[in-house]
């Protein structure tokens, strides 16, 4: 009679664990595709590729999905890319809002990109239009923009996110980030609405540009520009923005971000990960700098690979934070030793620039 009732236990122990494998789908993010109705297929082709370089899970879901399925037990995050959020509006129902916000009430994560944003908002102001109503209603505010003097609508520029150091998904980031503005809003809460600011529009009066909050027990990430565009490199296997420059990627920021939306330890690539643009060089935005060993121990090496440009050169040297520890100009040698004994382990950021160009490298050291 025991055994038979250890059996039994047993059996159905396994029968539960195969029905929870089958049920929960862990790490998996669901992104929202219309088919080009209203989703910039640029934007989710490029956060599609970042999230293969990061390792995530995914799953395309179209509006249908949304509205009859319930994602808590298939999900941990959705994504609603960039695009035309009156278009999410249209078809998304009733039905398919409760499952979002099932979803992050009950502990999973919603990250919107630009339209994505301005659809979880509780209304958005869109240029003439004045304020709209959106029903999803996870963030308790408005959503303005485009922000015309940074680009009007339809155009498109590079533009500075100042980050906020205290927040914890920029632990790992510079004191800001070069990133694509395409049509993204500014936040504003509703009178004793509480939200914490990721980064603010430094050409629009530092006003929120992208701003993160639990809801539930769950996690909301709302981002204003474009930081899965890799501007000048291809590795996001679209073409869009490729004639500009972003100073660097975005996407070890984007990293951290989707570490905090999936409620994980946040964390940064790996040294080897760290690689900087391929840029379409033409002889005038050549590489400047080598510099090696990266990650280093306590001194770095910094060979000028255009000798002939170095009385034009400057060489700064930043923390994690912006605070600048060093600058070099007027240089008389192609080959420099950065002592970094006195400095913490950690991030460093190398700013070489010349009156036409500017290159900015990472740079880790470990004691």
């Amino acid at each position: 009679m025991l055994l038979r009732f250890k059996s039994n236990y047993f059996t159905k122990f396994l029968f539960l664990l195969f029905y929870l494998s089958a049920s929960f789908s862990w790490g998996q993010i669901a992104l929202y595709n219309d088919g080009g109705l209203g989703v910039w297929q640029d934007g989710l082709i490029a956060l599609e590729q970042f999230l293969k370089w990061k390792g995530i899970d995914f799953q395309e879901v179209d509006a249908a999905f949304i509205n009859e399925n319930h994602l808590t037990n298939q999900f941990e995050a959705i994504c609603f890319p960039g695009g035309y959020a009156y278009y999410y509006k249209l078809a998304i129902n009733d039905s398919g809002l409760a499952h979002i916000r099932e979803l992050v009430r009950s502990g999973g994560g919603y990250l919107g990109i630009c339209a994505g944003a301005y659809f979880a908002s509780d209304s958005i102001i869109w240029e003439e239009d004045g304020l709209l109503d959106y029903p999803l209603d996870l963030f308790d505010g408005v959503a303005i923009g485009a922000i015309d003097t940074i680009a009007p609508w339809d155009n498109y520029t590079m533009t500075v996110l100042n980050l906020n150091p205290n927040n914890p998904i920029n632990q790992f980031e510079p004191a800001f980030e070069t990133m694509l503005y395409y049509g993204g809003p500014y936040f504003v809460g509703h009178a004793g609405v509480s939200f914490d600011t990721v980064g603010t529009w430094q050409s629009y009066h530092d006003l929120p540009g992208a701003i993160n909050f639990t809801y539930g027990q769950g996690r909301v990430l709302l981002l204003g520009p474009h930081a899965e565009i890799e501007e000048d490199d291809d590795r996001d296997s679209t073409n869009f923005a490729q004639e500009l420059d972003d100073q660097g990627s975005d996407w070890p920021f984007l990293w951290s971000a989707i570490d905090w939306l999936l409620g994980q330890p946040i964390t940064y690539p790996n040294p080897s990960a760290l690689v900087e643009p391929s840029q379409k060089m033409n002889n005038e935005n050549q590489e400047l700098l080598s510099i090696f060993p990266n990650p280093f121990n306590s001194t770095v090496n910094v060979k000028l690979l255009r000798p002939a440009l170095q009385a034009k050169l400057s060489i700064t040297v930043f923390t994690i934070t912006g605070q600048k520890i060093l600058t070099l100009q007027n240089l008389n040698q192609t080959t420099l030793r950065l002592n970094f004994e006195d400095q913490p382990s950690g991030i460093y950021f190398v700013q070489v620039s010349t009156p036409q160009v500017k290159q900015i490298f990472r740079i880790i050291q470990v004691k």
